[in-house]
């Protein structure tokens, strides 16, 4: 058994992100492996875990008070730069192994200069692809102690597709976008899509769920004039799997990103996927088998989206081939495996068959 305390950060009630998620399900995952897990955050933990054997500490003066000194200190996070320092100095100050999941794009870091110390310092840094293997690369990470993670969805609750298409009167086709807000994130251009789409499939809905980080594409979304572009707001984590049931399409046409945890959810609801051609792209989804990859620009996104609208075998067997991926092997217990085999060996690291130093 093995000490581990986990730290990063929250974006409000919400707003849980992928990277968020991610260290939530990590930990316990860990914790069932029989390792002994805290956690330092500002976020709310899910409701499911609330009960879970681990300790949570607010603030850095918490876990200091208590005294306990960790084997590992991993950070989640790179656009949460506060947690990551906080991280940083916990780890000196118990002269702990220091290691580090990014889980972000570089475009993304508020503080370059923090990220790049952070993947210097980190004695095991866990990247979701190889292009965010290269990224940190250029910050300055030790290319022998970059590891490979994978990824797994976050869903709870048996889905009510039905109920949740009732509940918002859906009779035709629906593309769900679920995500922050942003311009990133693509939101802008699936709104400039919608009026291409609608040219040959005028019954499709297009859905908008997620927190509103930026509020001009927000406000954009709610103040639409077509009543066929929808904002459904935050979903708690039952309606989120409802949702994804529900609708036809996930579409993200992201311009910066990583892996996003929505892919892996959609496949695991069997949902075909259209992803913008973000940097590492190709190896989170293979382009016609499990979901498509479209330039981010309207028409490109309108094209992707109609081939699978008006194509009902094509759409279900992206999702089938999605759903089989997560089937044979996409879970937490393999991430935490993944967590396991990168901790750093020698020079004073843990040892994992003994749980030492």
């Amino acid at each position: 058994m093995s000490r581990f305390l986990v730290v990063f950060g929250g974006y409000g009630k919400g707003g849980t992100s992928g990277a968020e998620r991610m260290g939530w399900r990590t930990t316990e995952a860990l914790r069932l492996r029989g390792h002994q897990v805290r956690v330092l955050t500002d976020a709310e933990p899910p409701e499911e875990t609330l009960h879970r054997e681990y300790r949570l500490f607010r603030t850095e003066d918490e876990v200091i008070r208590a005294g306990e000194r960790p084997d590992v200190v991993h950070a989640y996070d790179l656009a949460r730069p506060e947690q990551v320092a906080t991280a940083l100095r916990l780890a000196d100050k118990w002269e702990a192994p220091f290691v580090l999941t990014p889980a972000s794009e570089p475009r993304l870091w508020p503080d370059l200069g923090l990220g790049r110390g952070a993947c210097r310092a980190a004695r095991a840094l866990y990247t979701l692809t190889a292009a965010e293997a290269d990224a940190v690369r250029s910050f300055g990470a030790v290319p022998e102690r970059i590891r490979p993670l994978p990824q797994a969805p976050d869903l709870v609750g048996d889905p009510r597709p039905a109920a949740f298409r009732q509940r918002h009167r859906l009779g035709g086709r629906v593309v769900l976008f679920l995500g922050r807000k942003t311009r990133t994130k693509g939101c802008d251009v699936l709104l400039d899509a919608a009026p291409l789409v609608w040219r040959t499939a005028p019954d499709t809905v297009f859905l908008f769920a997620g927190p509103d980080t930026e509020a001009p594409v927000a406000e954009a979304i709610r103040t639409h004039p077509d009543a066929r572009v929808r904002d459904v707001g935050l979903l708690d984590e039952q309606t989120k799997h409802d949702a994804l049931a529900a609708c036809d399409i996930v579409c993200l046409p992201s311009s910066a990103d990583v892996f996003p945890l929505v892919f892996a959810e959609a496949w695991a609801c069997g949902k075909a996927v259209v992803t913008g051609d973000f940097p590492g792209v190709h190896e989170v989804v293979h382009d016609g088998v499990d979901a498509l990859v479209a330039p981010v620009r309207p028409a490109d996104v309108a094209d992707a989206l109609l081939g699978l609208l008006t194509d009902d075998a094509r759409r279900t067997a992206l999702g089938d081939a999605g759903r089989g991926r997560v089937r044979r092997g996409m879970t937490w217990d393999a991430v935490a495996a993944a967590v396991e085999a990168g901790l750093p060996a020698g020079d004073g690291a843990i040892d994992m068959k003994r749980g030492t130093r």
